[in-house]
């Protein structure tokens, strides 16, 4: 605790009690990237190693129906790969943009894709698809 402010402030990561936005900013949308773009520590997103990742996407385009792909990155191993679902190495993460047949300024709620992902264990995250075509939204929380 500083002595001058009287308030301690936390700067470990840790637990938090709600979804976190990853982009830094409640209702702040994350990059979609290419894979080619991804080989770097600082790319993606960092986990603050938080267990599970809360992913929502929208097409921003009439019917664009895409698919973005989740990619980890672990710094023991300091290399990005395709998250796959626990116990089964052979599915890779994805959340697929329901295809509306609309307008994006027209969406309403179930045209919207809610997904949720334990991530434990992965230091950053990425998310991968074509860049022109969907909004993605996440956020990390430990419950």
């Amino acid at each position: 605790m500083s002595i001058t402010s009287g308030f301690h402030t936390h700067r470990s990561w840790g637990r938090t009690r709600g979804p976190k936005s990853l982009s830094g900013v409640q209702g702040g949308e994350v990059d979609v990237v290419l894979v080619a773009t991804l080989d770097a520590v600082t790319d993606g997103y960092a986990t603050e190693n938080q267990r599970f990742l809360h992913v929502l996407v929208t097409d921003k385009n009439v019917g664009a129906g895409l698919t973005v792909t989740l990619y980890g990155y672990n710094h023991a191993f300091q290399k990005w790969a395709p998250l796959t679902k626990i116990g089964d190495a052979s599915t890779a993460l994805t959340v697929t943009a329901p295809d509306t047949g609309a307008a994006e300024n027209t969406h309403t709620a179930a045209s919207r894709e809610l997904v949720t992902f334990e991530i434990a264990g992965v230091d950053r995250v990425a998310f991968v698809g074509t860049t022109a075509d969907v909004r993605c939204y996440a956020a990390a929380s430990t419950f």
